[in-house]
């Protein structure tokens, strides 16, 4: 019957980086995937491969172009990576960036703040304009794929924000939300447009041998 096919959007958090000295990585330049992450992308990738995955979106931020690429080669007809700034790491994290991740609450005390009440702050994003702009991209793919499959690749806070709005929940709890690096969220939506079921899935980590997708997520570039 027509309005009743079902349409799958994999919301996912990219991959783990490179980050040797355990920074916050921001919105800096230079974080492409580690090994680890290598895996979990060509995992993602040999996961969707038997699906009619249609339309591909990234965040800028080579980590997620870096993701989406890998996952992309496992596919045996990808679509064209394509960009969207909505899909960007939060605001938040240019206020954190290049500081040790030990050192971030003598840094940067008012994180105490974003904790308890995100988005009060100068440069913080509440979690409804992380889950709107998350939404906008969302949207889109539902309508340019109707009955199909489209990937979405972005980072942990807008993630969590869409997911806490879906549940409901308070804003500081989007926090506590769990979504490993290399998650990801699939998404039903039935005919006419309306999320109807949420399943969170760990990492799927791909167990060859990575060094044969380097050569592939290099030509992701950079940022």
């Amino acid at each position: 019957m027509p309005g009743t096919e079902i349409t799958r959007i994999f919301l996912c958090r990219h991959a783990v980086p490179d980050n040797p000295r355990r920074v916050f990585y921001g919105h800096l330049p230079g974080f492409g995937l580690g090994e680890l992450g290598r895996r979990q992308a060509l995992g993602l990738g040999t996961f969707l491969a038997g699906l009619p995955v249609r339309r591909i979106y990234a965040s800028p931020l080579e980590r997620a172009v870096e993701t989406a690429t890998l996952a992309a080669s496992r596919l045996p007809e990808a679509p064209e990576i394509e960009i969207r700034a909505d899909l960007l790491e939060a605001e938040w994290g240019k206020r954190i960036q290049g500081i040790p991740q030990s050192q971030v609450l003598l840094r940067r005390p008012q994180f105490l703040m974003h904790v308890v009440r995100p988005g009060a702050l100068a440069g913080d994003e509440t979690v409804a304009a992380m889950a709107a702009r998350i939404g906008r991209v969302v949207r889109e793919a539902v309508e340019a794929v109707p009955g199909e499959v489209a990937v979405l690749v972005s980072h942990a806070d807008p993630v969590k924000a869409f997911w806490n709005q879906h549940l409901g929940r308070a804003d500081w709890r989007f926090h506590f939300l769990e979504l490993p690096k290399g998650g990801f969220l699939e998404l039903e939506y039935n005919g006419a447009g309306k999320l109807t079921k949420l399943t969170p899935h760990a990492p799927l980590v791909d167990h060859g041998v990575p060094e044969a997708a380097t050569a592939v997520a290099a030509e992701a570039g950079g940022d």
